[in-house]
């Protein structure tokens, strides 16, 4: 295991059990301690963990996820509205991704009336969104992709190396994403590793990347970044949004929909 690895591996570690001993992850990767302390030392200054006595722990000051149900609750009538002006941007016969976002979600919801009582609005769907599975499934004009890998239970996506492997292969006209949290230093950020990889990997096999993103969402940030604002191509939010923003999206040629 390289570096890299090993730094993304103790993040997650310390994300799914909250700390960890300089001991454990040393017998754990099969390194020196003084090792892991260079790697703990850097992680602390990246701001994705605290130095505890004897390890480290969990950053309290980052976003913490929540399961899909709950988030799934928060800022309904936001999100229905920016799905609702997303599936506009549809075209029959897109090849489109969606992440495992509550967001992306009320997209696919939409999508799913696109194609209710007996209307057909062909699309390829790509996405690790199993309740977005459990809407589409059912839709006869719809081409549906599952992305194979770990299913997590707590937020109904898939993750994982053999799902970020298959994304590798594919390629997909629009990529539909949400975040956990924007600002103009950190970029597009989201709470868990495993989702980072998969939103890394799914905008990498689109060719026009759109983020649906409500209000409360600006100038948060969680746990890690997935992506700078200036690699997307659309950003879908509503009024209120800090004009810093709009500034950089007129800066990066980002078209920006306030719905």
């Amino acid at each position: 295991m390289d570096t890299f690895d090993r730094r993304s591996e103790i993040i997650r570690l310390l994300q799914d059990r909250g700390r960890a001993s300089t001991r454990e992850l040393s017998e754990r990767f099969g390194v020196s301690e003084v090792t892991i302390r260079n790697d703990l030392e850097l992680l602390e200054q990246q701001g994705w963990l605290e130095r505890v006595h004897g390890g480290a722990a969990i950053s309290p000051r980052l976003l913490a996820e929540q399961p899909f149900a709950v988030r799934q609750q928060q800022h309904v009538p936001e999100k229905m509205k920016l799905a609702r002006y997303a599936v506009e941007l549809l075209r029959p016969g897109d090849t489109i991704l969606l992440d495992s976002s509550t967001t992306v979600f009320e997209l696919a919801r939409a999508i799913a009336g696109l194609n209710a009582g007996g209307k057909r609005f062909p699309l390829r769907v790509v996405t690790n969104n199993l309740y977005a599975v459990g809407l589409l499934a059912a839709c006869p004009a719809i081409e549906l992709i599952i992305l194979g890998g770990v299913v997590r239970g707590e937020t109904g996506s898939v993750v994982g190396p053999f799902a970020t492997e298959m994304l590798r292969s594919l390629h997909a006209d629009k990529g539909f994403f949400s975040a956990s949290g924007l600002t103009l230093t950190r970029g597009f950020t989201d709470a868990d590793i495993r989702e980072v990889e998969m939103k890394r990997a799914m905008l990498a096999a689109a060719s026009q990347v759109y983020v649906l993103l409500d209000a409360s969402k600006f100038d948060q940030q969680s746990f890690l970044s997935f992506a700078p604002l200036s690699a997307i191509h659309h950003l879908i939010t509503e009024a209120g949004i800090p004009p810093e923003y709009v500034t950089a999206c007129q800066q990066f040629g980002i078209t920006l929909s306030i719905v």
